[in-house]
């Protein structure tokens, strides 16, 4: 089993379509689109853009605190890395952008948080398991990083989310994380779970763990915890949060890179987070099936912005660090007995290739999907779409928007 992104990224863009029909401070990121336009003439773009959008700032206070959460993504930690037994995203398409409780779902069972957090500026909610073929025979890793005003304001909201939480079952126990004093938690001996809440500066931590996997252990438990604030703490070190004063008109794109990518269907949107951008760790929750590897890989690239729209584009600091991704991406290197090689459009370059993935139906082969990756200078570009004509037209506008001046 190869480990490839790619096949992730576009994943995703199919199956968030089956599903939804309804500045990053701390990294060096620099310049904008390509500059040299293509001979895009003869190109069959269909009815998609390919004119450059100037997106402009925030236009109401949940897109400033949406795209706010998008910055905090790049900086809220992947379970994996502190525990490599994690090995599978378990939160798949549902919302990872807080701005309420809606979004943590069960994880937060009291029915108090949205009076409690009435202060909250934004959160983002990540969730890793051990994977296996048993549903029921997981250990999962339950993360969620919640921004407020100011260190005030999360000291009083963080021992208050416990409380409640804690109240909610005459059962629960209270459980010292000495290790991080700032931390309130609980659990049931009868049940292999514990629940914390961890207050560091302005934000709030929230780690649930659930263990299916053994017998309530709580030395186990409380470990979990800690690895996991021992990971996620120094990475809210490095975060800038957007001044109070500026976050209502935050701009959506600094770098001019969501303007050169295709706009999401409104009406069909390919994942239930907004179109936005990330620096790295951030992108991981979008694609359908990361490892442990994609990050490193992206980083080994270069890759310094991840754009999701219709389509994915992946920028480089180099093109030669998106050549080595496109060469490993490519999908020649690494077909499936379900998958075939397609014509790419003409007019990419030599860096282009395209698959049809299929199924059988009543002996019929027909086809599920298809999806085409390229590159072009420092850009790797992603784009899917059930028939082939569509995907063509897609990708040809996708290449005229990113290249023209």
């Amino acid at each position: 089993m190869q480990p490839i992104p790619i096949r992730a990224a576009i994943t995703v863009a199919i199956t968030a379509a089956l599903a939804f029909t309804a500045s990053a401070c701390g990294a060096e990121v620099s310049g904008r689109a390509v500059r040299v336009e293509a001979d895009t003439s003869g190109l069959d773009v269909g009815n998609y853009r390919t004119e450059p959008r100037e997106i402009g700032n925030a236009k109401s206070s949940e897109q400033a605190r949406a795209r706010e959460a998008q910055r905090l993504a790049d900086y809220v930690a992947l379970p994996y890395e502190a525990d490599q037994s994690y090995v599978e995203d378990s939160w798949h398409l549902r919302p990872h952008i807080v701005l309420n409780r809606k979004t943590l779902g069960n994880l937060v069972i009291n029915d108090t948080f949205d009076e409690v957090a009435k202060d909250l500026v934004t959160g983002w909610v990540n969730a890793w398991s051990t994977g296996g073929a048993s549903e029921d025979k997981r250990r999962t890793m339950n993360l969620a990083v919640l921004m407020f005003p100011d260190a005030q304001t999360a000291q009083g909201v963080g021992p208050a989310l416990e409380r409640d939480d804690f109240t909610y079952n005459r059962d629960n126990q209270p459980v010292s994380i000495t290790k991080h004093p700032n931390t309130s938690a609980h659990w049931r001996p009868t049940v292999s779970s514990i629940g914390s809440w961890t207050v560091h500066d302005r934000y709030v931590i929230f780690i649930k763990v659930v263990d299916d996997t053994s017998l309530p252990d709580l030395p186990a438990l409380t470990s979990q915890v800690e690895r996991m604030l021992d990971v996620q703490i120094p990475l809210l070190q490095k975060f800038a949060p957007t001044p109070a004063d500026q976050l209502a008109r935050i701009p959506l794109d600094p770098y001019g890179i969501l303007g050169r990518t295709l706009p999401s269907d409104p009406e069909s949107p390919s994942r239930p987070e907004p179109d936005g951008f990330y620096t790295g760790r951030g992108s991981l929750p979008l694609l359908a099936n990361p490892d442990q590897t994609t990050l490193g890989e992206l980083e080994k690239a270069g890759i310094e912005l991840i754009s999701f729209g219709d389509a994915v584009i992946f920028r480089s600091k180099s093109s030669k660090g998106a050549e080595s991704l496109w060469k490993s991406w490519r999908p020649s290197t690494h077909l499936e007995s379900d998958e075939k090689l397609l014509d790419a459009p003409a007019g990419l370059g030599s860096n282009a290739e395209c698959e049809g993935k299929y199924y059988n139906s009543l002996g019929i082969e027909r086809m599920a999907y298809s999806s085409c990756v390229f590159q072009v200078d420092r850009y790797i570009i992603l784009t899917r779409a059930e028939q082939v004509q569509d995907l063509h037209q897609k990708t040809s506008a996708q290449y005229v928007l990113l290249t023209r001046k």
